[in-house]
């Protein structure tokens, strides 16, 4: 709950699933708890269900996850180094302790990690050509940010990208890294920046709209 200079009371649920309430400054406990009474429906319905940027706090063999636009289920077996490996619709985790559903979570967290970093590196080669030669070859870093898909530095020669982009297809992914890669060319948003884009790829704007209905779910 947050109190604001605001006239209303307001409610929504953000990108973990939680409820945020943002209330009047002067409003008392009693106007307040009414409110949330009013809108116990409401929650029941909707908070917890956003899910897209969230990982999994435990993980057991047989249990589903989502990992490049595809829901698999997951398979979890003895070894030394997480890893992580998937087809035909499902996940083979490896890890020293399957046993522990805590420990697997942590697991799977480290083997996406990797995963994500090897796939945005391998998207982002198709699209060097448009990067200028002085910035060379962006260093991608893995983030857990949830309001936005990415963000580029021309100074450091960043990329980084959400870690939650790897749950998307990969044409999905392939409109954030291009958006990013084209901020080495033109760091606002204006319409050089758009023509470049959809110079690159015709559908961005429909790539960009379907990742917004993943990060929905």
């Amino acid at each position: 709950m947050t109190r604001k200079n605001v006239k209303r009371m307001t409610l929504r649920i953000d990108r973990q699933g939680n409820p945020c309430l943002s209330v009047p400054v002067q409003a008392s406990r009693g106007e307040i708890w009414k409110f949330m009474m009013s809108c116990s429906d409401w929650l029941s319905r909707y908070a917890g269900k956003r899910t897209f940027f969230t990982l999994p706090e435990e993980i057991h063999s047989g249990d589903e996850v989502m990992i490049l636009g595809e829901l698999r289920q997951i398979f979890l077996q003895r070894a030394g180094k997480p890893s992580l490996s998937f087809s035909d619709g499902s996940a083979v985790l490896e890890l020293r302790d399957p046993e522990d559903p805590v420990k697997a979570a942590a697991a799977y967290e480290r083997a996406l990690r990797e995963l994500a970093l090897r796939v945005f590196k391998a998207r982002l080669r198709r699209y060097l050509h448009i990067i200028p030669e002085k910035y060379g070859t962006p260093e991608i870093k893995i983030r857990k940010m949830t309001s936005r898909w990415g963000s580029a530095n021309q100074t450091t020669g960043e990329i980084h990208l959400s870690l939650y982009l790897i749950k998307a297809p990969v044409e999905c992914i392939d409109s954030v890294v291009l958006h990013e890669a084209a901020h080495f060319t033109y760091m606002d948003h204006g319409t050089k920046f758009y023509d470049l884009l959809t110079d690159q790829m015709p559908d961005y704007r429909e790539r960009s709209r379907r990742l917004k209905n993943y990060a929905r779910s």
